[in-house]
């Protein structure tokens, strides 16, 4: 199995463990709880507007990550790596990078911490182990260099 298969396979997997996150914060959506006090004077459903926002932007950051993997070779380039590392800090790094400045904004328990520790993790280190076929570096099941020309 190829660095590159072992990567794809811990985005999926790091992708189905946040399955549970996305669907939470489209479950907002709609909900009364999930409302902004009057005073806020956007309108208390406001808040639904930002989750619907959040699972739109989840989508499209989780449909990129999966073409660039699984798409054509030719689209795994160094760009498209350090675009897909960029995009995986945009969509894991809210679940800690505000915690320092508000306390609010950590997770509601310890178990989902941990959920999200593994959500961000688990991908992160895929992408860096396909890393060399986005690079040329990645040797095929037949020992060639991926993307190499053959002299002979």
């Amino acid at each position: 199995m190829t660095k590159l298969n072992i990567g794809r396979f811990l985005i999926v997997l790091g992708l189905v463990v946040g399955l549970e996150s996305l669907r939470q914060t489209f479950s907002h959506i709609g909900d009364p709880l999930y409302t902004v006090t009057p005073q806020f004077g956007g309108g208390t459903t406001h808040s639904w507007y930002h989750a619907l926002r959040e699972v739109m932007g989840d989508l499209s950051t989780i449909g990129i990550l999966l073409l660039v993997m699984f798409g054509w070779k030719s689209w795994r380039t160094p760009a498209t790596w350090w675009i897909s590392l960029i995009l995986m800090f945009g969509y894991y790094s809210p679940f800690w990078i505000g915690i320092p400045f508000n306390a609010e904004l950590a997770a509601p328990s310890f178990a989902i911490d941990l959920r999200h520790m593994a959500q961000a993790a688990i991908p992160v280190i895929g992408l860096f182990l396909a890393r060399t076929a986005f690079f040329g570096e990645e040797q095929t099941e037949a020992g060639e260099l991926n993307g190499a020309v053959s002299h002979g």
